[in-house]
């Protein structure tokens, strides 16, 4: 039986209003004394998670639930109606602002795979919501007011940065364990029995003076975490060190002891942040370089594909019309030098026929010298290159191309220009092939500093980033052009809105041998 739009979300609902009950009870258990805040509070930070992992459409009814299942831990705790009012009252507010903050941020489920990527998640979600949480939270405690503000926006602050990446990571698994290789399921035990044997020594044993490097001795476990493991690793790795430590601390073991529950809480909390951030900004960074390589990897795999089509249709070329037609030549030859006159035509005709065909074939031969070098470019620049064979292009298809021209300079650097001359080239025929279109403009323009392509059309357009991570080797080959004279090149295409490639290329003197791999491809909807 189908379970029906609004039955699903409100199961869901219900759901979630028992898992936040449960998850703020285990709140419970990291406040360290009953005298201080917690050291840690998840509540948040699983009910943001949760919405991030779902439609928007269902949030209203979600946040209720969630919040519910707060106030029903706080109801049984016998919080104060003020307490209760600013507890519910803050939790709504970071709840909105960062799902919704993440939400456009990253359209979609937040991957910490860049540094980019970790910066706009941290802004969000470890800064401006606990930092707005905090001022209205503080005043549900007693004591004095920027005390409980900063307690409270270490605890909101630090389950952000470790419980939230560890359920979005967990929740975008694409791999079954079973179906790891075993070096991978052996590294992933050894590193969690580490972990355990590790963080037991170091949080739970009762030291009578603990040694001052103890804590050193985490941080290969981490360094092992964030560059095997990625940002999945390390969050995982710091919520179970979060765990241990908060547990060794209320019962008097470990180095977060003492007369002060304030200060032990303070501490601690500053521990397991400045424990996390670092090793999650090196995770994103391991996990940006090995996307590069995989990139690099899979260009370079394509553009070797490439030019093994781009062989085999000059073989083609050369075999399928080339070659014929001068086989077929030699035989006109052969009758007419033997004075074969018993066909229709004289001997004069048939040899007026080969020097027709001669200069068809030549004008082909031509035609295709210049698709794989265009010798116009060396001799008379960019701009009479691009008008000839926009000329050309025309006459081929069948197309209108509109080009224009905007002081571009009689002289330009070989590299540029091939640059420039190649995306265009390869604009237009990705245009004619997928447009839909027969009307496309083509413009060139440059100022002081730089010089810009631009071609557009009006057809059905496509989804760039679809493209792209499919066989989109043709932008990707114009971005690497562009960036080896270190220009950037964007897409602006949506469907049925038409496409624009634009490139612009800096016209001052830079070392041109560089290498490299894409750097920047900018796709938006235009």
């Amino acid at each position: 039986m189908k379970i029906s739009s609004p039955l699903r979300t409100l199961i869901l609902a219900l759901l979630v209003a028992v898992a936040s009950y449960l998850i703020a009870r285990v709140g419970d258990s990291f406040i360290i004394s009953r005298q201080a805040a917690s050291a840690l509070w998840p509540g948040c930070a699983f009910l943001v998670s949760i919405l991030l992992l779902v439609p928007r459409r269902t949030w209203p009814a979600l946040i209720t639930a969630g919040l519910l299942g707060f106030v029903a831990r706080d109801l049984q705790f016998y919080v104060q109606p003020r307490s209760l009012t600013a507890f519910l009252f803050a939790d709504t507010i970071e709840i909105v602002i960062v799902a919704l903050g993440l939400s456009y941020s990253f359209n979609g489920i937040p991957r910490l795979n860049s540094l980019k990527s970790l910066i706009q998640y941290c802004f969000w979600a470890v800064i401006l919501g606990p930092v707005v949480c905090s001022f209205v939270g503080a005043f549900a405690y007693p004591g004095f007011y920027w005390t409980s503000w900063r307690l409270s926006f270490f605890s909101e602050a630090l389950a952000f940065l470790t419980l939230t990446p560890a359920i979005l990571s967990w929740a975008n698994v694409r791999f079954v364990w079973s179906r790891k290789s075993l070096p991978s399921q052996l590294e992933t035990a050894a590193l969690v029995g580490a972990l355990i044997l590790l963080g037991y020594s170091v949080f739970l044993l009762s030291w009578k003076s603990i040694p001052p490097g103890l804590l050193y001795s985490l941080v290969p476990l981490l360094l092992w975490a964030a560059l095997r493991f990625g940002s999945r690793g390390v969050s995982t790795s710091v919520i179970f060190l979060a765990f241990v430590s908060i547990y060794g601390s209320i019962h008097d073991r470990g180095p977060f002891t003492g007369p002060d529950p304030l200060e032990n809480v303070l501490s601690l909390q500053l521990f397991l942040i400045f424990a996390a951030t670092p090793f999650m900004v090196l995770a994103a960074l391991a996990e940006e370089r090995e996307r590069d390589q995989e990139a690099l990897s899979s260009v370079s795999r394509r553009l070797i594909d490439a030019q093994e089509q781009e062989r085999a249709w000059i073989a083609r070329e050369l075999h399928d019309d080339i070659c014929q037609r001068l086989a077929m030549l030699s035989t006109q030859f052969q009758k007419a030098a033997k004075g074969w006159n018993s066909g229709p035509l004289p001997v004069s005709n048939q040899f007026e026929r080969i020097r027709e065909q001669c200069t068809t074939l030549t004008g082909d031969v031509q035609t295709l010298s210049r698709k794989l070098h265009p010798s116009m470019l060396d001799n008379l620049g960019l701009v009479t290159a691009v008008r000839s064979y926009c000329r050309e292009f025309s006459e081929q298809t069948g197309a209108v191309v509109d080009n224009s021209e905007t002081n571009i300079p009689k002289s330009l650097p070989r590299e540029i220009s091939l640059s420039l001359f190649r995306v265009i080239q390869e604009a237009l025929h990705n245009s004619i092939k997928h447009s839909g279109e027969k009307k496309f403009q083509v413009s060139l323009q440059a100022t002081s500093d730089e010089i810009e392509v631009e071609v557009s059309d009006r057809g059905v357009g496509f989804d760039v980033a679809s493209v792209i991570n499919s066989s989109g080797l043709g932008l990707v080959s114009m971005a690497e052009r562009i960036h080896l004279v270190h220009g950037t090149f964007s897409v602006e295409s949506q469907p049925n809105a038409g496409t624009r490639i634009r490139a612009r290329v800096p016209l001052e003197t830079r070392d041109s041998t560089s290498t490299g791999t894409v750097k920047e491809m900018k796709l938006r909807p235009s």
